[in-house]
């Protein structure tokens, strides 16, 4: 141990060394002074970047915008890995439908997050499906919507007479084109074919005007309620006159006219008139419904009918300041409050 202890002290700069041998030990030992300095602090540098990035928290994205995401990830100092994909629902498109890791998760800063974005679905907006077997299109809407819930369903077929060969849509609403905004209900008319005899009037006179509208509206012809003065023998509210008359042939486009005196002596509060709206003409009868909304808002339905569109027209006694509603199916059409005939 001693030796050693010798040894050492006779490599470091003493008093009995000569200048030139005392000089070059001390060049020489800050020399390997400098290169442990440099060492250690390369060591010092390396287990500092061992211990990595900080910690950072997870947020919650799902239901924002994309980009809304992706500023937010970037002030956590996250990076995104974006997927696509189409969803059920038209009003998800570009919002982020799903993450991983999940919100709340503690990770370290630089790590990816997985981001599923909507494409929205896979349809936008209704198609045309005029003039195409109903089977065909039953059996393609199944398909389009095997995998995702289904934006447009065939709620209503309606059979009518019609040129086109049996089976075949002549009609449909939502009208083509209608954006989707959410499961959406498809109502089609459909053609039974070529009608072998001509339709030919009923008999309505006799009948009240509530009676004769219900009748005519499973027709599917155009009609026309006309007031007429109140005369000796015309009942009020009863149908005085028809055109065409009973059993004579109903021409294509043809209007059947009825004819009654109004109520008289309509209790307070209520109001007799006549709804009327002009409707463009449709190729085949569609159906149309009436609903009367109270002054309380309470809503019911007044009346349901078959009709080609042109000039609709039809009588109520309701009460005072309701609001009638024109429904094609059940898209709103227009709205007037009742007032009394003039």
């Amino acid at each position: 141990m001693n030796r050693i202890t010798e040894t050492f002290k006779s490599m470091m700069p003493n008093r009995t060394d000569q200048p030139d041998i005392k000089s070059f030990k001390i060049i020489m030992y800050s020399f390997i002074g400098i290169i442990l300095v440099t060492f250690l602090a390369g060591g010092i540098t390396f287990l500092m970047s061992l211990r990595g990035a900080e910690d950072t928290l997870v947020p919650e994205v799902r239901g924002q915008e994309l980009v809304e995401a992706l500023v937010e990830l970037q002030r956590r100092e996250l990076y995104p890995r974006v997927e696509a994909r189409f969803d059920s629902d038209p009003a998800t498109r570009g919002t982020i439908l799903d993450q991983s890791p999940a919100a709340g998760s503690v990770v370290k800063a630089g790590q990816r997050v997985q981001l599923v974005v909507s494409q929205g679905a896979i349809v936008d907006r209704v198609d045309d499906y005029i003039g195409r077997p109903v089977e065909e299109v039953r059996d393609e809407l199944q398909a389009l919507f095997s995998t995702f819930d289904a934006l447009v369903r065939i709620a209503n077929v309606t059979y009518v007479f019609h040129q086109s060969d049996p089976g075949t849509i002549v009609e449909q609403d939502p009208a083509p084109g209608v954006d989707l905004s959410g499961p959406t209900d498809l109502n089609l008319i459909v053609s039974r074919g070529a009608r072998d005899e001509p339709i030919r009037a009923s008999s309505y006179v006799g009948l009240q005007y509530t009676e004769a509208l219900q009748r005519i509206g499973r027709v599917g012809v155009p009609f026309e309620f006309r007031l007429i003065e109140p005369a000796p023998g015309r009942t009020p509210g009863v149908i005085q006159r028809q055109q065409p008359v009973a059993g004579a042939e109903i021409e294509e486009g043809e209007a059947l006219v009825l004819e009654l005196v109004p109520p008289q002596n309509v209790p307070e509060g209520l109001v007799f008139g006549v709804f009327q709206h002009e409707l463009p003409r449709y190729p085949v009868a569609v159906e149309l419904n009436i609903d009367v909304l109270s002054p309380t808002g309470e809503r019911r339905r007044l009346t349901s009918m078959l009709h080609p569109g042109g000039t609709v027209t039809v009588p109520y006694l309701e009460e005072h300041g309701s609001t009638l509603v024109l429904l094609r199916y059940t898209t709103e059409l227009t709205r007037t409050v009742a007032e009394a005939a003039e």
